[in-house]
């Protein structure tokens, strides 16, 4: 049986349970006087079928299904008029999209305006700790479209499904967009975090949201026994694309609720309806603050070029905003942006959502040994669907009948892929053109280049010198937002000595080479004398580990993991058919001949190890470290040639082993940042988890190390932490691995890595002393976030060689946006602290067209208070920490 068959039978087994356990009207608890019945589907982008295909159903056949009974029950009373609920992004750009039928949409249209069909706060639900502030914010804007093009009120609620666990920048993100209910729902196999049912959910700056979580998708008709309010949700939910409940199965609610629950009003209504309700009653709930790592984290590592992309690519999109906006306001004219932005933070959004391909079920799911090559062979010789169209296989009840069914499967991931393809080609392509506009306008003449710094503080670093491919160039003293520019002739060539030295000093360390496990197995800060390196360790210091897990590591995690332990819970989490631990036991390779070549130059000193010894798991493997001699830091290069594809659960990981005493891990979590000793919530994720800017671990004195990745989002602090659970774990190792690939899941990730590509990792010493959070997320969003370059040619310009930009009054706040107004006219700009500090901050901008006053505004454009003047070009305003800030410009009429 299919895995959405399942779920909607459990939905309804769930109904009858409670029909059946309250005949005679008896044990409704005597709290509840209101039942809000709220009526969903649950959204999967491409899980039951390719997107197209999804998204047609939405548009035709759910619609069609949804309109019958909504129209159907427009002559009952109003408590009973059916109300469907749906996310934002699929009404928006499907249902209400260019290939919407005129007559469909007028009955949409109608529904929508009734309140009949309706749009909760969020897009579709994510994974979220993947993605960036800004990708956050855009996604709240499709359902606030809706509402204000049909005049209705903002939503306050929002609704996720299916993942379990999110992170902790929901509070912060719904309560500054003036959402105040959210309804989580787990997958009925996962394990979940264990919330109370009804609470206030606080994020690290403070925010309070109401939230009520279910460990399945929805919820009983029958209230809990420990249900706090006289106001209950019953959260009725269809399964994975099902669409909504038919009229007959209305109808038996409805007489279910006439006969058995006499006393108790019963209203089909929406989240909206429920949160006012039960907001009215001030109820006393318990409060929780604290980050709810993902479970299912671990797939976005099976895209890990794509990732890379992702990682790379999202602080762009603010860059390139601001950066637009900024060459506006020196008086160069660009061309229009809003459109081409939106698309790629769309883009961007959907590689986020929680599908990436269709069932595994459809592929060699189950086949280990060669047998899945086998069945790789056989996909590629299957003929393409009539034309080349995948559109004609309408269904998945047909995918395993269907012309090109095995290549519709390989073909979703390759779609899942596009989505970050296609932002990367938007943002690349206006970023360069933009940057080499401004060189081109600069007072330079000849052959040029410009250094733009996308952050809004001074910073210095290296860029890779354009006319010297391979060659580094050190950069000092870029302004906030702003630009310095350069000759070519002034950047000087570098002179170049090579050795094969295992051992050697640069200006900040002394360093050894290991090359028999491929890292730095000493690495002494000259300045205090420390080593770096946990010389006890296993590891060293960027050490490429390969592990290849056995059915015991597989078998242990499932069982302490699924709460479905056979059928679809196996299948989808488990790994079936493996081969048995006794033949293919658990194995951690290491390549174990490393071959070493230095480069000395005036501005770096460059690492470079190799190995052609991989014992088949690929062609070849380099170590890049790079030592900048100006600057105290370590970049960490792994790049893969060739990588064999293995169905066999498998993982890889950069090893950073680091001598800590009385470690204290500080991660640096999308929202604010975690200790995992405290600040995790039980049933979440403590072995893997995503890092927005990067991960410290630091002993008594806040001396210790960091470190930071512009490619690869997932870490895992103590010890590697594929196939591994727990509801208590705290790492107590100085010790942090990246991942650099994995294929842990069935469901719908990819179920192998094959070819060529490379990660990087940056770490760096933390001094005594230092503002462990702030040093943290300095270092790392200069990482993320590097010196962009532009080159030009010709006749010079007028801009003068150095200029700065819109500047903040205190370094760890970021401008995640920049520009044109995405929720209406004008500009906006909007901050977001990162370094956890509450107190005045100062926005200072250089405009040649100045602002007059800024507007305060929420994350959905709505005003949130009076207007600010602007005095000199700056203004003053409070900046709570870990907190966002929105406004838009006024300026002189």
């Amino acid at each position: 049986m299919k895995r959405t068959k399942i779920i909607l039978l459990l939905m309804l087994m769930s109904i009858a349970t409670a029909i059946a356990q309250q005949q005679g009207g008896k044990n409704i608890h005597p709290k509840v006087t209101d039942i809000w019945v709220v009526f969903k589907t649950h959204f999967d982008l491409g899980f039951t079928d390719l997107p197209e295909n999804v998204f047609r159903r939405y548009r035709e056949e759910m619609m069609d299904n949804a309109l019958t009974v909504i129209e159907k029950s427009a002559t009952l009373p109003p408590e009973k008029h059916f109300a469907w609920t749906v996310s934002g992004w699929p009404l928006y750009a499907q249902i209400l999209g260019p290939l919407q039928t005129p007559e469909r949409r007028a009955r949409i249209e109608k529904a929508i305006k009734s309140g009949a069909l309706v749009v909760h706060g969020l897009p579709f639900t994510t994974h979220t700790e993947s993605l960036d502030y800004e990708d956050l914010v855009r996604g709240l804007g499709y359902s606030t479209a809706i509402t204000r093009k049909y005049g209705l009120p903002t939503t306050i609620s929002a609704k996720m499904t299916d993942v379990p666990s999110h992170s902790w920048i929901m509070p912060t993100l719904l309560h500054h967009a003036g959402i105040k209910f959210l309804q989580l729902g787990c997958n009925p196999a996962s394990q979940y975090p264990r919330f109370p049912e009804l609470f206030w959910w606080e994020g690290p700056d403070g925010s309070k949201i109401l939230c009520n979580y279910t460990s399945l998708y929805g919820s009983d008709i029958r209230p809990t026994e420990n249900w706090p309010c006289k106001n209950y949700l019953a959260m009725q939910m269809t399964g994975d694309n099902h669409g909504p409940p038919s009229s007959q199965e209305i109808d038996k609610l409805l007489a279910y609720a006439a006969k058995e629950m006499p006393g108790v009003k019963i209203h089909f209504g929406t989240l909206d309806d429920f949160a006012k309700a039960v907001l009215a009653e001030h109820p006393d709930l318990p409060t929780v603050k604290g980050d709810c790592p993902d479970t299912w984290i671990h797939g976005i590592q099976s895209n890990p070029r794509e990732t890379k992309i992702a990682r790379n690519i999202r602080p762009l999109e603010s860059a390139l905003d601001g950066l637009n906006t900024q060459m506006q306001c020196w008086g160069i004219s660009t061309s229009p942006l809003s459109e081409k932005l939106a698309k790629a933070y769309e883009q961007s959004l959907l590689y986020g959502e929680h599908t990436w391909g269709m069932n595994a079920e459809y592929g060699p799911r189950y086949s280990y040994g060669d047998d899945w090559k086998k069945w790789m062979d056989e996909a590629a010789a299957e003929p393409l669907p009539e034309n080349g169209n995948y559109a004609t296989l309408k269904n998945s009840d047909a995918h395993n009948t269907a012309t090109g069914s095995k290549r519709k499967w390989l073909r979703s991931y390759d779609e899942k892929r596009q989505y970050i393809l296609n932002t990367n080609d938007i943002v690349d392509k206006e970023l360069h053109q933009r940057l080499d506009m401004l060189a081109a306008a600069v007072n330079k003449s000849g052959k040029r280049i410009v250094i733009y710094n996308p952050l809004p503080w001074t910073r210095s670093g290296m860029i890779e010198n354009p006319s010297e491919k391979g060659s580094y160039c050190y950069i000092k003293d870029v302004p906030p937002s702003g630009y310095v520019s350069y000759s070519l002739d002034e950047l000087k060539a570098q002179s170049v000595t090579t050795d094969e030295k295992t051992e050697f000093s640069t200006p900040y360390f002394n360093v050894v080479f290991d090359l028999t496990r491929g890292g730095i197995s000493s690495l002494i800060e000259k300045s205090t004398g420390r080593q770096l390196v946990d010389t006890s360790s296993t590891y060293v210091i960027g050490q490429f580990l390969h592990e290849r897990f056995s059915t015991h590591e597989v078998n242990k995690w499932f069982n302490a993991y699924s709460r479905i332990k056979e059928g679809w819970g196996l299948n989808d989490l488990g790994k079936p058919g493996m081969i048995d631990a006794s033949k293919a036991p658990y194995l951690a390779f290491t390549p174990r001949a490393w071959k070493i070549n230095v480069a000395h130059t005036n501005v770096t000193d460059i690492v470079t190890l190799t190995t052609t010894e991989t014992s088949g798991f690929a062609t070849n493997y380099t170590l890049t470290f790079t030592f900048p001699r100006n600057t105290a830091y370590v970049d960490v290069s792994w790049a893969v040639t060739a990588k064999t594809a293995d169905k066999q659960p498998e993982g890889g990981w950069l090893c950073f082993p680091f001598n800590v005493k009385q470690p204290t891990f500080t991660i640096g979590r999308l929202g604010g940042p975690v200790n995992p000793a405290t600040d995790i919530i039980p049933g979440c994720n403590r072995y893997l988890m995503a890092v927005n800017s990067g991960v410290s671990v630091t002993q008594p004195d806040q001396s210790g190390m960091a470190l930071s990745s512009a490619d690869a989002p997932l870490i895992s602090p103590g010890e590697p932490g594929l196939w591994k659970y727990s509801m208590d774990y705290v790492p107590k190792v100085p010790a942090v691995f990246v991942n650099l690939y994995n294929n842990m899941w069935n469901t719908n990730f990819p179920l192998w890595q094959d070819g060529s590509w490379s990660e990087s990792v940056r770490i760096w010493p933390v001094d005594k002393g230092a503002s462990t959070v702030a040093n943290l997320v300095q270092h790392s969003w200069e990482t993320r976030l590097p010196l962009l370059t532009g080159v030009a040619a010709g006749q010079s310009g007028k801009l003068p060689a150095k200029q700065g930009g819109i500047a903040i009054s205190r370094n760890g706040v970021l401008i995640t946006a920049f520009g044109e107004n995405p929720d209406g006219n004008g500009t906006i700009v909007r901050l977001w602290e990162q370094a956890g500090i509450s107190g005045n901050c100062t926005v200072k901008f250089n405009n040649s067209r100045k602002v007059k006053a800024v507007l305060p505004i929420d994350l959905r454009g709505n005003k949130t208070g009076p207007a600010i003047a602007v005095k000199n070009g700056s203004f003053d305003f409070h900046l709570g920490k870990y907190s966002p800030a929105s406004f838009q410009l006024i300026y002189p009429d």
